[in-house]
């Protein structure tokens, strides 16, 4: 069932991109069923503290339609400003942030990303309990009966208080799972590459080229919520893993920072980074920012990263030119052109090493195919010459020592 709205938002400044907000938002709304009537922008210096936009603009805003079943505020908004709006245009007001819980929880297939879903509604939720400033029936997952469910959340804070608390404990297992999977990993000293970039970028399709997975493609917003981990085999046949993450946005509400922090973890926690970016995005360098921004606040700055700017035969325009390594690829993607790409960016960070191996020992020469970047061998005598790549000082001597097998 489609529904209808109107957007509502304030533009506080000249600097502020307000039409890319919209549009933005737009493409929220509608990817939950929600089919936009219009938008309204009031300029004004701050947001009205009672109604968010002035009372008479909102009266003018009502004079316009005849009906319409959600109005929809691009900022975040207070109880008392959702109540105000509310009584005014006669209608359902859901905030920004409330779109997003409502796409995240569409999109999450995993008990993790479900739990995660309903810890950021729930900690949006209590905060705005007092006085039920909002309507507490439509809030349960933004639109239908997504998320926690109204039953849930007209009970009292306890009862939410004690949701949250079962949440948490429910988290802390599933987190100390992963990180004894990350510990295995740094013991294996296993290399690891994660897929970071704003939302429908085009990660998900890049994941399934690097690594002949399933995993879901749609161009819609948020379509991965779930970390996913595969096998990647570079052209040397070199063997990592790589993970696609979340997608991230404008605005990315902080319940979801923090609820989403283990998910983010997975890419926090990684050996290189490749940002990927729609270079046919018309709002490029506030997409390219979102990202770099919130690279920045999860400490993440650090970690090498290759820019792939995809979608380059829909606009082949060289807009942005990065500091980062950077190439440029086709929205239909070659994989193995993309994976020299990688290989060539880890040899950038990697350290050269040449070592040499009896003939008869090939088994210890693949597994330094597998663990290493080999770049070329040559046999003298009954001496194979080899020279490569390897992730970490210790790679090859601990492969190739006579006396100890590990």
């Amino acid at each position: 069932m489609t529904h209808t709205g109107i957007i509502l938002a304030v533009q506080q400044s000249n600097k502020q991109d307000i039409d890319l907000e919209i549009k933005e938002l737009k493409e929220l709304s509608e990817s939950i069923g929600i089919e936009i009537l219009g938008s309204h922008v009031q300029k004004r210096q701050t947001v009205d503290r009672k109604s968010y936009v002035g009372s008479g603009f909102l009266s003018e805003v009502k004079a316009q339609y005849e009906e319409f079943d959600y109005c929809i505020v691009n900022d975040e908004i207070l109880a008392s400003q959702n109540r105000a709006i509310e009584n005014i245009l006669d209608t359902s007001v859901i905030d920004r942030t409330q779109v997003i819980l409502d796409i995240f929880s569409l999109r999450a297939q995993s008990k993790s990303g479900q739990l995660q879903v309903e810890l950021a509604q729930l900690e949006y939720l209590v905060p705005r309990l007092k006085g039920q400033g909002i309507n507490l029936s439509r809030l349960g997952g933004g639109i239908g009966t997504r998320g926690p469910g109204e039953t849930k959340l007209e009970t009292d804070r306890r009862h939410i208080n004690s949701r949250i608390s079962d949440i948490k404990r429910q988290l802390k297992v599933i987190d100390n799972h992963r990180l004894r999977y990350r510990q295995k990993r740094d013991a294996n000293q296993v290399t690891k590459v994660s897929l970071i970039g704003y939302t429908n970028a085009g990660k998900s399709t890049l994941f399934n080229k690097l690594t002949k997975a399933d995993a879901l493609q749609a161009d819609k917003l948020f379509a991965t919520l779930d970390p996913l981990t595969r096998e990647m085999v570079l052209p040397s046949g070199f063997q990592c893993i790589i993970s696609d993450t979340v997608g991230f946005i404008q605005k990315l509400p902080t319940t979801l920072i923090e609820s989403f922090k283990s998910t983010l973890e997975e890419a926090a926690d990684s050996d290189f980074l490749i940002h990927v970016i729609d270079n046919n995005a018309a709002d490029l360098f506030n997409q390219y920012d979102t990202v770099v921004d919130l690279i920045d606040s999860l400490d993440m700055k650090d970690i090498p990263q290759l820019v792939l700017f995809n979608k380059t035969d829909l606009n082949d325009d060289k807009r942005l030119l990065p500091l980062h390594s950077h190439a440029f690829v086709n929205k239909d993607m070659d994989g193995q052109v993309i994976l020299q790409e990688v290989e060539d960016f880890m040899k950038e960070h990697f350290s050269g090493y040449s070592t040499s191996l009896p003939i008869a020992r090939q088994d210890k020469l693949y597994r330094l195919k597998r663990q290493t970047i080999v770049t070329d061998t040559e046999v003298n005598d009954d001496i194979i010459e080899i020279e490569g790549f390897e992730p970490r000082g210790d790679f090859v001597n601990r492969i190739t020592a006579k006396d100890e097998e590990v």
